[in-house]
């Protein structure tokens, strides 16, 4: 049932998570960016609607997680030589989370009006989710009570649904449940994140 190519199979599912929480830190940092310096302002006093400028916004991040990861799944099966159990459900898993970390970075985004608070907030949380979610330390090595705490953690997810599709042998049942909570994290956050946003881009600085 498991399905370890090699040693890089393990940590490279970490690897890509990681990929996930470097792309959403950083959009949410640009936003941060355009409030403060009064881009956002006038994008959302241009000739669209809101709702369009932020679905942009949030469809920018999640293209650029998708192309990362593939790129990092490339380089793993190219040059460290892992081999997926299924390539359509690490696409799956891909999309899966490049849509949750798309819409976490809309809720990291209005965390603070500007470019340190945003960074620091945004890299505060991730780090906190990755500490409990498995990022750092595999959660097999975790007390029970944190293990249980995992599952507010979107890296906990993530993580479960790429290993699943590289070495755990995950089949698509098996999938539904880590790719539909982070399909539902994602909308809930960004959701969250947009209408917040929406609302600071009229107020004063």
């Amino acid at each position: 049932r498991y399905g370890l190519s090699n040693a890089f199979s393990i940590s490279f599912a970490q690897g890509m998570v990681w990929a996930l929480i470097g792309g959403a830190v950083s959009f949410s940092i640009t936003i941060a960016v355009e409030r403060g310096r009064g881009t956002l302002l006038r994008l959302l006093l241009a000739p669209v609607s809101a709702g369009d400028l932020l679905a942009a916004k949030g469809l920018a991040c999640f293209t650029t997680t998708v192309v990362v990861s593939t790129v990092l799944i490339c380089l793993g099966i190219g040059v460290f030589g892992v081999r997926p159990s299924s390539y359509a459900l690490l696409f799956l898993a891909v999309l899966c989370g490049s849509a949750c970390f798309a819409g976490i970075m809309m809720a990291l985004s209005v965390l603070g009006s500007t470019e340190r608070a945003a960074a620091g907030s945004g890299w505060a949380i991730m780090a906190g989710f990755t500490l409990i979610g498995g990022g750092m330390a595999p959660r097999s090595l975790m007390p029970a009570w944190m293990q249980q705490l995992s599952n507010i953690s979107p890296v906990k997810w993530a993580l479960q649904a790429f290993e699943g599709a590289i070495w755990r042998g995950f089949g698509l049942s098996e999938m539904l449940l880590p790719c539909g909570v982070l399909v539902l994290m994602g909308a809930a956050t960004f959701v969250f994140g947009a209408r917040r946003l929406s609302r600071w881009g009229s107020e004063p600085l």
